[in-house]
């Protein structure tokens, strides 16, 4: 309980209304802004990331996106090639790997496809580079705020936009738009003001000139983490922008969930080993930020040991009811106090109508959490096994996007 309200408290002290970016009309035109999507067997999806591209970005000619094929086994480079002939008009372009190079990691994709697309460069400090997964979006405004972070800030170096989900239509879904929306938001507002803002993958963008290594991405499973913090300990500014928005499809099923948050403990493992020591040693790195960095990736042993802890508790309790009712009742108070004020945060910020669903994940806030659980076992099991290939995330939009304007 020590563990879990200490944590609750620095998340509602420092991670809240973080600081927005007075926009203006047009982002400077000096800028270039040039979007990286890798994409390995991802036709379901591909087509409406390239269509809604193309529609918010059509006043926005400085704004172009690379389609990074990584020797796709379906029709992803044939669907990117019909498009870009029919409706391209010179601003999507299509870059395709092949075997035996391909498929060895999303880092080396995105390392590959940057050589090709950075070698050539008049002006680097005005190029930003970003990087999407192949079922984001983001809107006009949110390509204007990217472009103007910069430009009002000449020694930003990689900025970070918050990300949100583009369906909530079962508790799954809603819950995952919640912990991005709502948590992940404290949380990286925390470390904007810490110095150690952190990529979270989808909606990453650097400024060209501040890198100097000609391959900036890792192959870690959680690469996007790894490579923030290779930047950190270069001295490089991170921010995070939590009025500039990606949206990317939220899991609807229990299974590919937890198998996608087994991943990410996993590439959170491989961080932990390879990165730990040099963070603590890191001369670019304040204390907070240290201290920060080393709970984030203490995560999984530090969820296991309060999960536990949390289990035994409420066993005991309800097997001697009748002596520590009043603990199992505060026990109770706390998680519902808690997520109660999630919810709201998140009503406030979405403007969410729907009600009885927001309503029951409050009551059922708790069991989201317990679903990390078998995650991070099973990240154990294959990280002490050895084993690093994983099956990647499907993707496929059951919906057209539209409800999404902000």
């Amino acid at each position: 309980m020590a563990i879990y309200l200490i944590w609750v408290f620095f998340l509602l002290a420092l991670g809240q209304n973080g600081q927005s970016i007075k926009e203006t009309v047009l982002p400077d035109s000096s800028y270039r802004l040039l979007i990286m999507v890798p994409a390995m067997n991802e036709e379901a999806v591909i087509e409406q990331t390239m269509r809604l591209f193309l529609r918010e970005t059509k006043m926005l000619s400085n704004i172009k996106m690379v389609i990074i094929d990584d020797a796709s086994n379906d029709r992803t480079a044939a669907i990117v090639s019909r498009f870009i002939e029919q409706r391209g008009q010179g601003r999507i372009q299509l870059l395709q790997r092949h075997h035996p190079d391909a498929q060895t990691g999303k880092g080396n994709a995105l390392n590959w496809a940057y050589r090709q697309l950075t070698q050539k460069n008049n002006d680097a400090s005005h190029l930003i580079c970003g990087v999407l997964d192949a079922d984001a979006y983001m809107t006009a405004k949110s390509f204007r705020k990217v472009i103007q972070y910069f430009a009002d800030d000449e020694k930003l170096d990689l900025l970070q936009t918050r990300v949100g989900m583009l369906e909530t239509n079962n508790w799954l879904q809603l819950m995952q738009d919640i912990e991005f929306t709502v948590v992940n938001d404290w949380i990286q507002n925390t470390r904007n003001r810490l110095g150690n803002a952190a990529a979270s993958g989808n909606g990453q963008f650097i400024r060209v000139s501040s890198v100097s290594s000609r391959q900036p991405w890792g192959n870690a499973l959680l690469e996007d983490f790894e490579f923030s913090t290779r930047f950190l300990m270069q001295g490089k500014k991170t921010r995070y922008a939590s009025d500039a928005l990606v949206y990317q499809e939220a899991i609807d099923k229990t299974r590919p969930f937890i198998r996608q948050r087994s991943r990410w403990t996993q590439g959170g493992l491989d961080c932990l080993f390879s990165y730990w020591g040099k963070v603590l040693r890191s001369s670019f790195i304040n204390i907070a930020a240290k201290f920060e960095m080393t709970f984030y990736m203490l995560i999984p042993f530090i969820t296991i040991f309060t999960g536990v802890a949390s289990l035994m508790v409420m066993g005991f309790t309800i097997v001697n009811l009748d002596d520590y009712w009043r603990l199992l009742v505060l026990l109770i108070l706390i998680n519902l106090f808690f997520s109660s004020y999630i919810i709201l945060r998140y009503q406030k910020m979405t403007r969410s109508k729907q009600y009885g669903l927001l309503i029951w994940t409050a009551l059922t806030f708790a069991f989201y959490n317990y679903l990390l659980y078998p995650a991070i076992i099973i990240a154990f099991c294959r990280k002490i096994s050895g084993q690093t290939r994983w099956v990647k995330t499907t993707h496929g939009l059951k919906k057209k996007i539209g409800r999404k304007a902000s």
